[in-house]
């Protein structure tokens, strides 16, 4: 990997972590979301820091270039970060929408107790 490459490498890093802090500083970020992007921003400055690691592994599985290697490893964590993230958005939505039918029955049940007032409880 090139110095340029590695200066680049490490600047990116410290610019996620700089919106890091700042979501988490504002409140829009839960702190153990931020595990995630903090174990990112280390592991991005490992590679530019020790870019030695880069090789050894690029060899290894026989990429022809380390910086390939990163752009590899990027990817692949970003893919399971997102596929985790589908998976939590759909079982939110699942909540999202049991909760409206439920309010929905209420109110439904209220509107019938509101013209009816002699009706009998269930």
């Amino acid at each position: 990997m090139t110095v340029p490459y590695r200066i680049l490498l490490a600047l990116a890093a410290l610019v996620i972590l700089l919106a890091m802090l700042r979501k988490i500083r504002k409140s829009e970020m839960r702190i153990s979301d931020s595990l995630f992007w903090l174990f990112f921003v280390i592991t991005l400055i490992v590679l530019a820091l020790f870019p030695e690691i880069a090789f050894f592994f690029s060899g290894l599985l026989g990429i022809e270039s380390p910086a390939n290697l990163v752009f590899l490893y990027v990817i692949a964590l970003l893919l399971i970060r997102e596929f985790a993230s589908t998976v939590e958005l759909s079982r939110l939505r699942g909540k999202v929408i049991t909760l409206a039918q439920e309010e929905a029955l209420k109110d439904v049940e209220s509107a019938e107790g509101a013209e009816n007032p002699h009706r009998e409880e269930r």
